[in-house]
């Protein structure tokens, strides 16, 4: 089965001046694999849902990016109709205010939703990058994955909307990019996630992956199995004994 190539240029390499301070951060979270990945189903792979692509080479997954403008400009559109409703009352300073911001908002929302640029969420496994979202109008930031700095989110006062995984942006203000991969916290994401982009290891868990783990196997044979780039806390192994007594051979891991 033919690949399509996604492979995106790279916008940057690091986070430059700021690397050293966003190493330190306390919701950082490292490419380290913790736990088994959910496994990825070939019923899994469907649009608008989490994994829309993937291959031996590529995940491309879903970002929902009308949600923002299409929940808060119709919120900011609920407002205004509200306010415009007949009414008795007298308009104060506060109503006012209320009113003028909501239609800001709308007008910005509107705007945003026509005008946003294409969003992309990529993993690059050939060649070790990841591909994610821009702050609003800003173009995808492409990076080495080696480079990229992930964190968890906090949530609210009630944990709601907590330990989603996040990737730090390295434009300007290092806004947050939510990177989920459907496993539901950010140390199973991270999991898959470093599972995946350590292109010395076999593929991930799921019969998603099946049609390409022999293709993926004999590329690493060919490179006599050169050892993981990330750390990892389970086994990994190779989809039968046999692949798995070769690697041990080979590789000598």
């Amino acid at each position: 089965m033919e690949v399509k190539d996604y492979k995106r240029k790279i916008t940057h390499r690091d986070y430059g001046k700021a690397e050293a301070g966003l190493q330190q951060y306390a919701h950082g979270v490292d490419k380290v694999i913790t736990e088994i990945p959910r496994a990825v189903k070939l019923d899994d792979i469907k649009p608008k849902e989490v994994f829309t692509q993937v291959n031996q080479k590529f995940i491309i997954l879903y970002y929902a990016a009308k949600v923002l403008p299409h929940m808060a400009g119709g919120v900011a559109l609920a407002m205004i109709i509200m306010f415009l409703i007949p009414s008795d009352e007298e308009w104060t300073f506060m109503p006012i205010i209320i009113f003028s911001i909501s239609c800001i908002a709308f007008v910005f929302f509107a705007v945003y939703l026509f005008t946003m640029p294409k969003k992309e969420h990529i993993l690059n496994r050939e060649d070790g990058l990841i591909t994610f979202t821009g702050f609003y109008w800003q173009a995808n930031v492409t990076m080495p994955f080696e480079n990229v700095i992930f964190s968890y989110s906090t949530g609210g006062e009630d944990a709601t909307g907590s330990f989603m995984l996040q990737v730090i942006r390295p434009t300007k203000g290092h806004a947050f990019d939510l990177f989920g991969a459907g496993n539901g916290d950010c140390y199973r994401d991270i999991s898959f996630i470093t599972w995946y982009m350590d292109k010395n290891r076999p593929l991930p868990p799921g019969d998603a992956f099946d049609e390409y783990r022999k293709q993926d196997f004999e590329r690493r044979k060919a490179e006599c199995f050169p050892r993981p780039l990330y750390q990892s806390n389970i086994p990994t192994p190779e989809a039968t004994k046999e692949q798995q007594e070769e690697r041990e051979k080979i590789g000598g891991w």
